[in-house]
């Protein structure tokens, strides 16, 4: 017994010995993937983060360019609408034109151009209360609009309101519209 306990201890002890190194083989070749995966998975992470850097930039540039469009699109809009009303004030279709303004007002709401012409088509259509309205939207916009003045001074008249009238015909004469200044001269008022 003695005996097939030294072989058998032989035996154990040779198979110890060269499998052990199988396996440290083995894991030294699963070190070495390992090592190479962690290194692609770094390159990889690293791609990621890069790649979400740039979609983020081009995200950010396609939203401005959309606002932009977006922008350009209620301008063309706007004008469009202008456009139309200004033909429905000359073709005398008064009601069609105060649609149009009022659309290039909405989308164009501080236009002061379309103010003014919306308060003549109200003035046409004998709305002067509106027109008055048009009419001073216009000038908050911008004070020196000569015209605005002008036609507020028109729908003043109208309304019989004859000391304000000439008060805006006076502020209409001094952002010097000629045709202003030449009316009131031939009436005989100065300023």
């Amino acid at each position: 017994m003695k005996r097939y306990f030294i072989i058998l201890s032989i035996l154990i002890y040779g198979c110890s010995s060269t499998v052990p190194d199988e396996y440290v083989l083995e894991l030294e070749s699963l070190k070495k993937e390992l090592k190479r995966t962690k290194s692609i998975a770094r390159s990889a992470v690293s791609q990621v983060n890069e790649l979400e850097r740039k979609l983020s930039k081009s995200i950010i540039v396609r939203d401005s360019l959309l606002i932009e469009h977006r922008n350009e699109t209620l301008l063309l809009r706007a004008s469009d609408a202008f456009q139309k009303g200004n033909n429905a004030f000359f073709t005398k279709n008064f009601n069609k034109a105060i649609e149009y303004y009022l659309k290039t007002i909405e989308l164009r709401p501080n236009d002061a151009h379309a103010y003014n012409n919306l308060g003549n088509s109200y003035k046409e259509i004998k709305n002067y209360s509106k027109a008055i309205n048009a009419f001073q939207n216009a000038i908050i916009l911008k004070p020196d609009y000569a015209s605005a003045h002008y036609n507020l001074g028109i729908v003043y008249q109208k309304n019989k309101n004859f000391e304000i009238a000439l008060d805006s015909y006076r502020k209409a004469a001094r952002l010097s519209h000629t045709g202003i200044q030449k009316w009131l001269k031939d009436g005989g008022y100065y300023w």
